[in-house]
């Protein structure tokens, strides 16, 4: 008996991968927008990241020379130009060329040397005012490191992490406690959002073209007139989505690995992958009801990706849930892609597994019950064929 449920199920999971291998189109059509939006967010990860800005050194004394360094030297935030003249540089930030343009004037060693010293900032401050602090941050950052080296680049990137006072020559100490030992690049902070919406694309359009696929060609009877229960047909096209999307993210996972995009501590790689899996299953089991509720492949395309994008910008995906507006916020609360890609932050970048139990709760839940709506919608679709 558990036997011949097992062929059965098997069967309709091989049928379906047959399908895939036959149909490039359906796996274009479901792997290569979330693709395309992947692309899109690490063109723009490493575009507004690094901002073109100017530097005007005029002058050339040995403390002059070094304030340039420390500013070329901090590149987080902008890619340096160089020039001696300010009307070059004038005429750039006119045009648009550059964001910014910093002038270390030609007395600067002197007037240091009375504690009157300043470094120009010229701002284009109209487009963004997040970009616009990006530029400001990493300025006074230089500006601090040239009296107390402890808070520039270095310091933040290398610093102590226990909360040890660091001398400085403001009235105010810092004790700095770093969540943890190394900085991450934001492009590899955003492959997690752009893994989660591949991991949601394929399985929701995976499963939810195929079933659409059987009503629109009316080979849904074909499959009720099958000698194999009912139960057998939808675990087996469930099996199908979740390998049809394993077969895509699996080579992916292991690319960002060879890579080093993806590189969790050791004991970390047991919750990453139990993410992945659930993420994966709820993705099939909303795209089992999905396709059952649409009726062409045409509606499912569209809707399979609008479902995919609004996850994952609530999810955190285009930037971390606390920027959103507070009524977005509230919202993402109750999205399953919360919960996905900020459980696969945490076994990557953080030292501990603090909240993984909670992600991986929420999401078996919603595995759970997007599979039990996926199979009582298709149990009632039966019915009435």
């Amino acid at each position: 008996m558990v036997t011949s449920f097992l062929r059965a199920m098997w069967a309709v999971a091989r049928h379906d991968l047959a399908l895939w291998w036959r149909a490039p189109g359906l796996v274009a059509a479901s792997l290569l927008p979330a693709l395309g939006m992947g692309l899109l967010v690490a063109m723009l990860t490493l575009s507004i990241g690094r901002q073109p800005v100017m530097l005007v050194q005029e002058g050339h004394g040995s403390v002059a020379n070094h304030m340039a360094h420390l500013l070329e030297a901090d590149g987080e935030a902008y890619l340096l130009e160089h020039t001696d003249d300010r009307e070059i540089a004038r005429h750039a930030l006119d045009d648009l060329r550059v964001a910014a343009v910093l002038i270390i004037p030609a007395d600067f060693d002197e007037r240091i040397a009375h504690a009157d010293a300043h470094v120009e900032l010229w701002l284009d401050n109209v487009v963004d005012v997040d970009l616009a602090d990006d530029i400001r941050r990493t300025v006074l950052r230089s500006l601090a490191e040239l009296d107390a080296p402890q808070l520039g680049i270095m310091g933040e990137l290398h610093g102590p992490t226990g909360g040890i006072l660091l001398p400085n020559p403001f009235r105010v100490a810092i004790a700095e406690r770093d969540l943890r030992d190394t900085n991450v690049e934001f492009f590899e902070y955003e492959i997690v959002p752009i893994l989660v919406l591949v991991v949601i694309s394929v399985g929701v359009l995976a499963t939810a073209l195929l079933v659409a696929r059987d009503r629109q060609r009316r080979t849904m009877k074909i499959l009720l007139l099958a000698p194999a229960p009912r139960s057998a047909i939808v675990l087996g096209r469930l099996v199908a989505g979740v390998l049809v999307s394993s077969l895509v993210v699996g080579p992916l996972v292991a690319a960002g690995a060879a890579a080093g995009w993806i590189r969790p501590p050791p004991s970390h790689w047991p919750a990453l992958l139990a993410l992945l899996a659930l993420t994966t299953l709820a993705a099939v089991g909303i795209g089992l009801a999905l396709g059952i509720a649409a009726k062409s492949t045409r509606v499912v395309a569209m809707l399979g990706l609008n479902v995919a994008a609004l996850l994952f910008y609530l999810g955190g995906g285009f930037a971390t849930v606390a920027f959103l507006p507070s009524s977005l916020r509230t919202l993402s609360h109750f999205v399953p892609t919360t919960y996905a890609i900020g459980g696969l932050r945490q076994s990557l970048f953080y030292p501990d597994l603090e909240g993984i139990g909670r992600d991986l709760a929420v999401l078996a839940l919603t595995a759970v019950l997007s599979i039990a709506l996926g199979v009582v919608m298709l149990t009632r679709r039966w019915a009435r064929a």
